[in-house]
């Protein structure tokens, strides 16, 4: 691996006072300087500057770079010191520029770029429009271009999308041309899921769901039921996985993503791993690596627990063949109902290569996966656990029969006076009861027996 040289700042030294009569005689304005600065290191230092871009350990030998250059090259700003100058060109040349302080800001939770002069930050209940814009699409480009380098994902006019995460537990989805308009510079979705910042207390203080609703999930997931969470982009799918999994921690788990969104992971004193968690990412082409490929690995590791993130493919033919031979399987889909759900995953179950007929594989959907949850982001940015649906076969008709245990009723729906809807009141409803293969299941592997019987009384008393 390629080291950059050690810079001698030594030999760069400069007067005071040479510097404040360069300030006014040589003066630049920052763009000038930062598109400078770039142009040289890019032009000198192409390979160290891939490096740097995929080694955090390597960022203050490039500010040494960047101050080599402002002195060697008198790029001067009035007012600014060198090393306030540096700073700013290395946050616009190897930082997140302005959009520093929204990946940073906790309340915010996406920040969508729809252009390089139109971008939105998402908060729990509102969207705004932001002030800041970059200087032209071409900045725009570069910057989206360089944040996903830094994450090991070049995207370049033929790869001109891609998908990865800028930091741990941020994720961002990017297009750049020719599959977005050169005016436009370039587009992208940033997404930041926080460690532990939803607790069961907090999704129950937010009206999300209920603690009922929650001990049911927890019991399946410990007595081996699979679960599907279904639900549109931003429903919260997978802080309810974080959530989920937090409470099987005696259970050997083996995820597979996308991009690194599921934050698992827990340390000792010493900073070591602590808990049975195997992670595995798939990689793009080149040398490509699937979700089925690593749900096929996932068999050979005997985890008691195997999430493939996000089912979109032919992997949940897998999904669905590893859930059906005694494998517990927790995952997420984007479906619009809870038997919706069943539909989608037929779909994409339709993706990989079979001979059966549909009926026979939804027939092995329902039993992969007996229980599917959906949840939704209401119009007054709420999230809700809408429906809990135990799935117990098909009828002659091909359609999915069952149980709806719980819902989410909707009873008022309040607008500002701008027509807006601010806020959706409702109560979450026990509607049903589960079957009685599910609570054997419970009651072979041990789970509170007073709690089976809440799960299969009919009636909405207590709840």
């Amino acid at each position: 691996m390629n080291k950059i040289t050690e810079i001698n700042l030594q030999n760069l030294i400069y007067d005071k006072n040479t510097y404040m009569n360069k300030q006014n005689s040589d003066v630049k304005n920052f763009n000038y300087i930062k598109d400078k600065v770039a142009s040289l290191i890019g032009e000198k230092h192409a390979e160290e500057l891939a490096l740097i871009l995929r080694d955090q350990s390597a960022h203050e030998r490039l500010k040494d770079l960047i101050k080599k250059y402002i002195i060697q090259e008198h790029l001067f700003l009035e007012g600014e010191d060198i090393e306030s100058l540096t700073e700013r060109v290395y946050d616009s040349i190897a930082g997140y520029g302005f959009l520093k302080k929204y990946i940073e800001d906790e309340e915010i939770e996406e920040i969508n770029v729809n252009a390089y002069d139109n971008i939105w930050v998402l908060y729990p209940k509102e969207k705004r429009r932001i002030s800041e814009t970059f200087a032209s699409p071409k900045e725009c480009e570069t910057m989206i271009k360089k944040l996903s380098a830094m994450s090991g994902l070049v995207l370049d006019g033929s790869s001109p999308t891609g998908d990865t995460y800028i930091s741990k537990g941020v994720r961002m989805s990017a297009a750049i041309p020719p599959v977005i308009e050169e005016s436009v510079g370039a587009s992208c979705s940033i997404r930041k899921q926080k460690k532990n910042s939803i607790t069961k207390e907090k999704m129950i203080e937010l009206g999300t769901t209920t603690q009922e609703e929650l001990d049911f999930l927890g019991a399946c997931l410990k007595s081996r039921i699979s679960i599907a969470i279904a639900g549109e982009t931003g429903a919260g799918k997978t802080a309810d996985m974080n959530y989920l999994l937090s409470e099987v921690t005696d259970k050997r788990l083996y995820t597979i993503e996308d991009t690194k969104e599921l934050q698992l992971d827990e340390f000792n004193e010493k900073g070591q791993r602590i808990n049975d968690l195997v992670q595995l990412y798939t990689k793009e082409p080149p040398n490509e690596v699937t979700m089925n490929d690593l749900l096929r690995l996932a068999l050979r590791y005997d985890p008691d627990i195997i999430v493939p993130a996000e089912m979109r493919g032919a992997e949940a033919q897998t999904a669905v063949e590893a859930g059906r031979t005694n494998h517990t399987i927790l995952s997420s889909l984007h479906a619009n109902s809870a038997k919706g759900a069943y539909r989608r995953i037929l779909t994409m179950y339709l993706m990989g290569k079979s001979n059966l007929s549909r009926q026979d594989i939804l027939e092995m959907i329902v039993e992969a996966f007996p229980i599917v949850v959906y949840k939704n982001k209401l119009e007054d940015g709420s999230r809700k656990y809408m429906q809990i649906f135990e799935a117990t076969g098909i009828d002659d008709k091909g359609n999915v029969c069952g149980n709806m245990i719980y819902r989410f009723e909707v009873k008022r729906t309040i607008k500002d006076e701008n027509g807006k809807i601010v806020e959706i009141q409702g109560k979450h409803k026990k509607v049903g009861k589960i079957s009685e293969e599910i609570a054997e299941r419970m009651k072979i592997k041990g789970i509170d027996e007073d709690l089976i019987e809440k799960f299969k009384r009919e009636d909405d008393d207590a709840y």
